[in-house]
C-alpha cells in the first residue's frame, strides 16, 4: 500500500469515527427499518410562532421596493424551529422559498444556486464566520436576545457587501432600563439562561444569555454501556459539548445618544477516541506464534467565534442619523488527532499519524452609516467601512511507518484589507412609485494585489392597484473571501483565504422581479422570478483529503462560473386562529468548469421543485397546534457508472459531475405548545413535537459497492427516523 494509499485510508477512518460519534451523542442508537443504518438524529421542530413569521406583516413588506427580503420579529422564532430543545433561526430561514437547506438537520443555505459559504451573516452590523454547533445541528444565534432578522435573497441594498448570495442580518435586543426579568429553558440535551435589566435605571441596562449543551454527561454513561456491550475488542469514548454566550451593556446619554457595548463567545468541543484490538500471524513465521496490536482513531477538535463591539447611535439633526461601529470579530478552528494502523502480512508494520490543523481569522474594522431624509419623498443613506483581515491557517503532520518518521509542517499568513463607501436613495413619485437605486465601491488587497469592485444596485416598485404591487431588481455583489474545503460539507477542517493574483475575487449579477397581492378575504399571493449568474467558483481538484493543501492551495482548485434561475410563489390565508401557507419554488443551479466538464452539469444542490405548506390553529391563549410537511426534488452525487478492465487493473470510469439524481425528499413535523401563567406573573410553556412523523427513510448519500464480477450498484443511506422532542421555558 502507497504512502498516498494509507493517508486516504487514515482519513477515511477519521471521517467515520466522527460519524460514529455522532451517533452516540443523540443517546444512543435509532434503529433505521428497511435495511438502512442504525443511527440517531436530532429533531426540527416549528411551532405556531414560526408560521406566524412566515406569514406576517405582508402590507409592509410590500411597501419595500427590495425584491426577496424578510424581517422575522423576536416573536415569530422565540419557541420555533427547536433541534431537540433550542429554536433556531437559521432552520426558520431554511423553510422559505428559493432557499435550499443542503444535508438533513443541517445549517445549511444554499439561496439561489449558492454555495453555502457565501451567505453573510451579521450579528449586531459584525461579520460572524462560524454560525454553526455541532457541524450545523445548532445555529450560533440563540433567540432568547434577538429582537429581529433582515434576510435578503434578490435585491441587496447598497450598505450590503461582501458575500453574494444572501444577508442574513441579526439584531438582537438592548436591556431593559426599567425592570429586570428573564427566562429559563430546559430541554432534552441542553439548557438556556436569560436575564435583563437596569444598571441605572433608566440609563443604564444590560442583557446577557448563556447556552451551553449538557451531552458531554449523558455520553459518558451511553459510552459505557456500549463498551460492555461490544464483542469486537472494539473501545468507543468520547465527549461533545457546546455553549455561547451573549451580553450587551447600553447606555443611554439621551434618547438619540445610546452606546451599546456587545460580546458573543461561542465554542464547541470534540473529543472522539476508537481504539480496536487486532491478531493476526504472519505468513513467513515457522511457529505460527499469534501476534496483537491496536488500531488507534484519537482527534480532539475545537472550534468556535469571538465578537466584540462598540456601536453608537446619534440623531444629529431631526432628519439626520448615524451609526458608528467599532468591532473585533475572530473565528477559530483546531483540529488534533493521531491514528495508528496495525496489519500483519509477511511481517509486522505499524503505521502512525499525528495532524495537527489550525485555521485563525481575525478582523478589526470600523464602519459608519448615515440616514439622511432630506424630504417625503427622498430617503438616503450613505457611509463607509474599513476591515483589516489576519488569515493564518497551519499545518503540521508526523507520518511514522515502521520506525521511519517522516514530518511536513507549512503555514500561511495573509494580511488584508478591505475599503467600501456606498450611497443610496429610497424615492417615491406619485404615491405609486418607488425606486432604490445604489452604488457600492469596495477595494481590497492582499498578497500584493488590489482588486476594485463597482456594485450598482437597483429597485423598482410599482403600486398598480390597491393591495398588487410590482417589483423589479438588478444587483452585483462582490466576495474577495474563499473558504477552502476539500468536502462540500461545513466542518473545523475548513479555512478562509483572501482573494490573490492567482484566485480572483467571486461575483455575482442577478436580476429579479415578481408581483405581490394582498387579496380579498385574506388571501395573499405572490410570485417572484430570478436569474443569477456567479464567476470565479472555486472547485477542489486534488487527492482524496480531509484537510485543504496549504502550500499548493491556489493550484489546488478548478474554477468555473455557475447560474441560476427559478420562480418562487407563496400563497397563503389567515385568521386570527387559523393561518394556512404554501410555499413552491421551482428552480434550476448549474455549474460548468472547463477542467472538469465541457458543458453545464446540475450543481449538488439542483432541487427541481420544494414545496413546503404550513398549518397553525391556536385554540386558545393556552393552547396552540401546528403542522408542516416539506417536500423537495432530491439532489446529486457523482458515482461512477462502470469499470473499466485493462489486463489486471480495474478503472472505474465517470460520465460528467453529478449524475446520479437522489430520490425525492419529504417528511411532516408536528407539534403543539401548552402555556399557562401562573398567579405570580411566571409563564410555563411546555413545547412537544415530533419530527418526521411517518418515519420517511429520507436518502442522505449513496455507497457505491462492487459485486463480485466487479459491476456496480449503490445502496441509498437513510439516517433521521421518527423523533419525538420536548422542552419547558418559564419566563420570570
Amino acid at each position: 500500500m502507497s504512502r498516498e494509499e494509507r493517508k486516504y485510508h487514515f482519513w477515511r477512518r477519521f471521517v467515520s469515527g466522527i460519524c460514529i460519534l455522532f451517533l452516540f451523542q443523540a443517546l444512543g442508537r435509532a434503529a433505521v427499518p428497511g435495511g438502512h443504518r442504525d443511527t440517531l438524529s436530532v429533531a426540527e421542530k416549528k411551532d405556531s410562532i414560526v408560521e406566524a413569521m412566515i406569514t406576517a406583516d405582508r402590507h409592509a413588506e410590500q411597501a419595500r421596493s427590495q425584491t426577496g427580503h424578510k424581517r422575522l420579529e423576536k416573536g415569530d422564532f422565540i419557541y420555533g424551529n427547536v433541534v431537540f430543545s433550542s429554536p433556531d433561526l437559521i432552520k426558520a430561514i431554511q423553510n422559505l422559498p428559493g432557499v435550499n437547506a443542503g444535508t438533513e438537520l443541517m445549517s445549511g443555505l444554499y439561496v439561489h444556486g449558492g454555495e453555502g459559504s457565501d451567505n453573510l451573516f451579521l450579528l449586531d452590523g459584525v461579520p460572524m464566520y462560524q454560525i454553526s454547533h455541532l457541524g450545523g445541528l445548532f445555529s450560533s444565534f440563540n433567540t432568547d436576545v434577538v429582537d429581529h432578522l433582515d434576510f435578503y435573497k434578490s435585491d441587496f441594498p447598497a450598505r450590503y457587501g461582501g458575500r453574494m448570495s444572501s444577508v442574513v442580518d441579526v439584531t438582537t435586543r438592548d436591556g431593559d432600563p426599567e425592570k429586570y426579568h428573564g427566562s429559563f429553558m430546559i430541554g432534552l440535551i441542553d439548557g438556556r439562561l436569560q436575564f435583563e435589566g437596569p444598571l441605572v435605571r433608566g440609563k443604564t441596562s444590560f442583557n446577557i444569555a448563556f447556552r451551553r449543551s449538557w451531552m458531554d454527561a449523558v455520553l459518558a454513561p451511553v459510552i459505557s454501556m456500549v463498551n460492555k456491550g461490544n464483542t469486537k475488542e472494539e473501545t468507543i469514548g468520547g465527549t461533545y459539548s457546546f455553549y455561547d454566550l451573549n451580553a450587551s451593556v447600553t447606555h443611554r446619554f439621551s434618547r438619540d445618544n445610546i452606546l451599546s457595548l456587545k460580546f458573543y463567545h461561542g465554542r464547541d468541543h470534540l473529543k472522539l477516541k476508537l481504539d480496536t484490538e487486532q491478531s493476526g500471524t504472519a505468513s513467513g513465521d515457522p511457529e505460527m506464534n499469534t501476534l496483537y496490536g491496536t488500531d488507534r482513531l484519537h482527534a480532539d477538535i475545537a472550534w468556535g467565534n469571538t465578537l466584540a463591539s462598540l456601536n453608537w447611535r446619534y440623531r444629529i439633526l431631526d432628519n439626520l442619523k448615524m451609526r458608528t461601529i467599532l468591532y473585533y470579530t475572530g473565528s477559530a478552528a483546531d483540529v488534533e488527532y493521531y491514528m495508528n494502523d496495525w496489519e500483519i502480512d509477511e511481517t509486522e508494520h505499524n503505521t502512525s499519524v499525528e495532524e495537527t490543523n489550525r485555521s485563525r481569522i481575525s478582523d478589526v474594522a470600523v464602519s459608519s452609516d448615515f440616514s439622511w431624509q432630506p424630504h417625503d419623498s427622498h430617503d438616503i443613506r450613505f457611509g463607509a467601512s474599513y476591515q483589516f483581515h489576519l488569515y493564518s491557517p497551519s499545518r503540521q503532520s508526523l507520518m511514522t511507518v515502521d520506525a521511519v518518521s517522516d514530518r511536513n509542517n507549512s503555514a500561511r499568513r495573509y494580511l488584508g484589507s478591505e475599503f467600501s463607501l456606498y450611497a443610496e436613495d429610497e424615492m417615491t413619485f406619485l404615491d405609486r412609485i418607488s425606486l432604490n437605486i445604489g452604488l457600492r465601491y469596495a477595494l481590497s488587497g492582499a498578497s500584493g494585489k488590489l482588486w476594485n469592485s463597482l456594485e450598482p444596485r437597483a429597485a423598482l416598485r410599482v403600486e398598480c392597484c390597491d393591495g398588487v404591487d410590482f417589483k423589479v431588481s438588478y444587483t452585483e455583489m462582490s466576495q474577495f473571501a474563499h473558504l477552502i474545503s476539500t468536502t462540500y460539507l461545513d466542518i473545523p477542517t475548513n479555512c478562509w483565504l483572501p482573494s490573490t493574483p492567482e484566485i480572483a475575487p467571486m461575483r455575482s449579477r442577478q436580476v429579479a422581479g415578481g408581483i405581490y397581492c394582498s387579496l380579498p378575504l385574506n388571501f395573499r399571493l405572490n410570485i417572484e422570478g430570478w436569474y443569477k449568474t456567479m464567476d470565479n467558483l472555486l472547485e477542489y481538484s486534488g487527492a482524496n483529503a480531509l484537510f485543504p493543501p496549504l502550500d499548493t492551495w491556489k493550484t489546488s482548485f478548478y474554477k468555473g462560473r455557475g447560474r441560476s434561475y427559478g420562480l418562487e410563489t407563496e400563497f397563503g390565508w389567515r385568521s386570527r386562529a387559523l393561518s394556512l401557507t404554501a410555499y413552491y419554488t421551482l428552480s434550476w443551479s448549474q455549474r460548468k468548469f472547463d477542467d472538469i466538464w465541457t458543458g453545464w452539469y446540475s450543481h449538488r444542490h439542483d432541487n427541481r421543485h420544494k414545496l413546503t405548506l404550513m398549518a397553525c390553529w391556536k385554540i386558545s391563549r393556552a393552547v396552540d397546534i401546528y403542522a408542516t410537511w416539506n417536500y423537495n426534488s432530491g439532489g446529486w452525487m457523482t458515482v461512477a457508472t462502470h469499470i473499466y478492465n485493462p489486463g489486471e487493473v480495474f478503472h472505474r470510469i465517470y460520465t460528467k459531475p453529478n449524475n446520479v439524481n437522489l430520490p425525492d425528499y419529504h417528511r411532516l413535523d408536528l407539534g403543539a405548545n401548552f402555556r399557562k401563567t401562573s398567579k405570580g406573573g411566571l409563564e410555563h410553556v411546555w413545547n412537544i413535537g415530533i419530527y418526521n412523523a411517518y418515519c420517511r427513510k429520507n436518502v442522505v448519500f449513496v455507497a457505491v459497492n462492487e459485486r463480485e464480477d466487479k459491476s456496480l450498484y449503490g445502496t441509498g443511506r437513510a439516517i433521521f427516523p421518527i423523533i419525538p422532542s420536548f422542552s419547558y421555558t418559564l419566563k420570570f
